[in-house]
């Protein structure tokens, strides 16, 4: 279905992104391209749909040079899923899923259908959602549509580059499950990119691991977990197994249950002698019931008292973009951090009621802790 034979990529200034490269790909297969940044696996994805061209080597789709497809072509043959997504704001999202059926000339009527059929197979509601834009659709709803729109020609082979990287760790699991479930019921060849061994080990039927433009070992999940081609295979999974170590420790285990707060009531000076006593720069502002209304910091509190503003801490509160619930894992905090750019993340309970608050110090304890387990065990295996 999908072949590179010796397939190099050599850039003008002589830097060898993907070196003699061979890789088949099995019909109805997903392989799941991963390895550290700068390994090629992009470069690998994009030279299939000719966005890079390789410098040597061949690419066969379904037995054809895809040299010998003028790339429009090519790229209306393939389905291709990104990170960024790519929907187009002016548009539907029954005419962001029909775009390629409506640049190969399949009528109004049946582009409509197709969607309709499509949006099924990912449980949206068509009647509720295909008259919607892009912007009325949540993170994970918008990524479902990514997807179905490089369904609905009905490719035979599907590129996805990191598609969930920038998803909610949750929201990212259902995807994964739901791509599953779509590959088995669509027969589709899937190549992904993804960094993350937990989601190459969850979704791969075949996880290829590259080095420096080549390939380590490509190998089913359960046989390279088992058996890794060598040192670097091996410290690859352990560094995962870290990350995964620092996932079994849930939020309730790291945060802070009583951080500094404040009824909605008190005044701004109130607040700010509260920071002063406490040494906090934002408070946690809750109401009357102990619900929590969002933070207030300490630049605008200063800001309006210096303008002489007679305000409540209460009107200053903003929710926070980046919270969590107590049993979430410790990891999806760190990943709401580094996405929000926040030093601390609140900690809310299903009821809305401020539980605690996760630091970014507290979660490198827990890293710390997989750290030293994890380097321990080669220790550990030589006495």
């Amino acid at each position: 279905m999908l072949s590179f034979q010796a397939v190099c990529k050599e850039y003008p200034d002589g830097t060898v992104a993907v070196d003699h490269l061979t890789l088949d790909v099995g019909r109805g297969e997903l392989v799941a391209l991963i390895g550290p940044s700068g390994c090629g696996k992009s470069t690998t994805l994009r030279m299939v749909n000719r966005l890079v061209e390789p410098t040597g080597g061949t690419i066969l789709v379904d037995g054809r040079d895809n040299r010998a497809y003028h790339p429009v072509e090519l790229r209306r043959r393939l389905g291709y899923v990104i990170q960024q997504i790519g929907l187009m704001p002016h548009l539907t999202i029954a005419e962001n899923i029909a775009f390629v059926l409506r640049l190969n000339g399949v009528p109004p009527k049946q582009r409509r259908r197709r969607a309709q059929e499509l949006m099924h197979l990912v449980g949206l509601d068509p009647d509720q959602y295909l008259d919607r834009y892009p912007r009325e659709l949540s993170g994970g709803q918008q990524q479902r549509i990514g997807v179905l729109r490089a369904l609905a020609h009905d490719p035979d082979i599907i590129l996805m580059d990191e598609p969930f990287g920038a998803l909610d760790p949750l929201i990212r699991e259902q995807l994964q499950d739901e791509l599953k479930r779509l590959q088995k019921a669509v027969h589709k060849t899937i190549l992904f990119v993804t960094h993350d061994m937990d989601e190459a080990l969850r979704i791969a039927d075949r996880i290829v691991l590259m080095r420096d433009g080549r390939i380590v070992q490509a190998a089913e999940p359960e046989q390279m977990l088992r058996q890794p081609a060598d040192a670097f295979v091996a410290e690859f999974i352990g560094r995962h197994r870290m990350l995964r170590q620092a996932s079994e420790v849930a939020v309730r285990e790291v945060m802070f249950d009583n951080p500094v707060t404040a009824e909605a009531s008190i005044g701004l000076a109130q607040a700010l002698e509260r920071m002063r006593q406490r040494r906090v720069n934002s408070l946690m502002v809750l109401d009357a019931d102990g619900r929590f209304l969002g933070v207030a910091r300490l630049d605008e509190v200063t800001r309006l008292l210096e303008q002489g503003k007679q305000a409540h801490v209460g009107e200053l509160a903003r929710l926070a973009q980046a919270c969590v619930h107590p049993d979430d894992p410790a990891l999806s905090a760190m990943r709401q951090m580094l996405w929000y750019r926040v030093d601390a993340v609140p900690v809310v309970d299903e009821g809305g009621r401020l539980a605690g608050l996760v630091t970014r110090s507290a979660l490198a304890g827990v890293l710390d802790d997989a750290l030293r387990v994890t380097s321990a065990e080669p220790l550990a295996k030589a006495q």
